[in-house]
Protein backbone atom coordinates (compact mmCIF):
# COMPACT_ATOMS: atom_id res chain seq x y z
CA UNK A 1 0.00 0.00 0.00
CA UNK A 2 3.11 2.42 0.73
CA UNK A 3 4.58 1.88 -2.64
CA UNK A 4 1.30 2.47 -4.25
CA UNK A 5 0.86 5.81 -2.60
CA UNK A 6 4.38 6.56 -3.09
CA UNK A 7 3.80 5.58 -6.91
CA UNK A 8 0.91 8.05 -7.22
CA UNK A 9 2.31 10.62 -5.40
CA UNK A 10 5.64 10.22 -7.52
CA UNK A 11 3.78 10.11 -11.32
CA UNK A 12 1.43 13.42 -9.97
CA UNK A 13 4.38 15.41 -9.33
CA UNK A 14 5.96 14.44 -12.56
CA UNK A 15 2.60 14.91 -14.26
CA UNK A 16 2.24 18.46 -12.74
CA UNK A 17 5.78 19.33 -13.90
CA UNK A 18 5.52 18.29 -17.18
CA UNK A 19 2.36 20.42 -17.10
CA UNK A 20 2.26 24.30 -18.22
CA UNK A 21 2.63 25.94 -15.04
CA UNK A 22 -0.09 28.10 -13.53
CA UNK A 23 0.93 30.61 -11.43
CA UNK A 24 0.93 34.24 -10.32
CA UNK A 25 3.68 36.93 -10.46
CA UNK A 26 4.57 39.29 -7.48
CA UNK A 27 3.13 42.97 -7.15
CA UNK A 28 4.72 45.01 -9.27
CA UNK A 29 3.99 47.94 -11.36
CA UNK A 30 3.16 46.99 -15.30
CA UNK A 31 4.95 48.53 -18.10
CA UNK A 32 5.44 48.37 -21.73
CA UNK A 33 1.49 47.63 -22.05
CA UNK A 34 1.21 47.53 -25.60
CA UNK A 35 -1.89 46.16 -28.32
CA UNK A 36 0.26 44.07 -30.67
CA UNK A 37 -1.90 43.44 -33.78
CA UNK A 38 -5.65 44.05 -35.47
CA UNK A 39 -6.50 41.16 -33.40
CA UNK A 40 -6.03 42.70 -30.48
CA UNK A 41 -3.37 40.86 -28.37
CA UNK A 42 -1.98 42.21 -25.82
CA UNK A 43 1.25 42.02 -24.11
CA UNK A 44 2.30 43.93 -20.71
CA UNK A 45 6.03 43.46 -18.82
CA UNK A 46 5.76 42.29 -15.41
CA UNK A 47 8.27 40.21 -13.52
CA UNK A 48 9.01 36.86 -14.51
CA UNK A 49 7.52 34.01 -12.97
CA UNK A 50 7.29 30.05 -13.75
CA UNK A 51 7.44 29.27 -17.39
CA UNK A 52 7.22 32.85 -18.43
CA UNK A 53 9.47 35.23 -19.37
CA UNK A 54 8.73 39.13 -18.29
CA UNK A 55 5.85 39.28 -21.34
CA UNK A 56 2.86 38.36 -20.51
CA UNK A 57 -0.26 37.75 -23.10
CA UNK A 58 -4.07 38.90 -22.74
CA UNK A 59 -6.22 37.06 -25.23
CA UNK A 60 -8.66 39.28 -27.10
CA UNK A 61 -10.98 36.65 -26.67
CA UNK A 62 -10.60 36.35 -22.89
CA UNK A 63 -14.69 37.24 -21.62
CA UNK A 64 -12.62 39.85 -19.04
CA UNK A 65 -10.37 41.78 -21.64
CA UNK A 66 -12.17 45.01 -21.33
CA UNK A 67 -11.84 44.76 -17.28
CA UNK A 68 -7.98 43.14 -17.32
CA UNK A 69 -6.90 45.53 -19.69
CA UNK A 70 -8.50 48.48 -17.81
CA UNK A 71 -6.56 48.28 -14.41
CA UNK A 72 -3.41 47.33 -16.37
CA UNK A 73 -3.81 50.69 -18.38
CA UNK A 74 -4.58 51.99 -14.85
CA UNK A 75 -2.27 50.62 -13.08
CA UNK A 76 0.64 51.68 -15.27
CA UNK A 77 -0.62 55.38 -15.71
CA UNK A 78 -0.44 55.73 -11.94
CA UNK A 79 2.47 53.65 -10.46
CA UNK A 80 0.55 51.17 -8.80
CA UNK A 81 0.97 47.64 -8.16
CA UNK A 82 -0.60 44.32 -9.69
CA UNK A 83 0.04 40.69 -9.30
CA UNK A 84 -1.58 38.54 -12.78
CA UNK A 85 -2.23 35.44 -12.70
CA UNK A 86 -1.51 33.10 -15.61
CA UNK A 87 -2.45 29.82 -16.30
CA UNK A 88 -0.21 28.37 -19.10
CA UNK A 89 2.85 29.71 -21.03
CA UNK A 90 2.34 30.28 -24.87
CA UNK A 91 4.46 31.00 -28.10
CA UNK A 92 7.21 28.62 -27.68
CA UNK A 93 9.97 27.42 -25.16
CA UNK A 94 12.50 29.82 -26.05
CA UNK A 95 10.88 32.89 -25.64
CA UNK A 96 7.51 31.88 -23.29
CA UNK A 97 4.74 34.18 -22.69
CA UNK A 98 2.23 33.34 -19.46
CA UNK A 99 -1.29 33.52 -20.57
CA UNK A 100 -2.87 36.15 -18.41
CA UNK A 101 -6.64 34.90 -17.16
CA UNK A 102 -7.21 37.15 -14.30
CA UNK A 103 -5.69 40.38 -12.11
CA UNK A 104 -5.42 42.06 -8.48
CA UNK A 105 -4.30 45.24 -7.83
CA UNK A 106 -2.89 46.22 -4.77
CA UNK A 107 -4.32 48.67 -2.41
Amino acid sequence: MKNLLLSLLLVSGFSYAGMNTPGTTTYSAPTNLHVFNSNGDTYVNLPATGCSTSVYHLSPSHKKYDAIFSILLTAQTAGKKVKVRFDKCVNSTSNPFGNIVGIYLKD
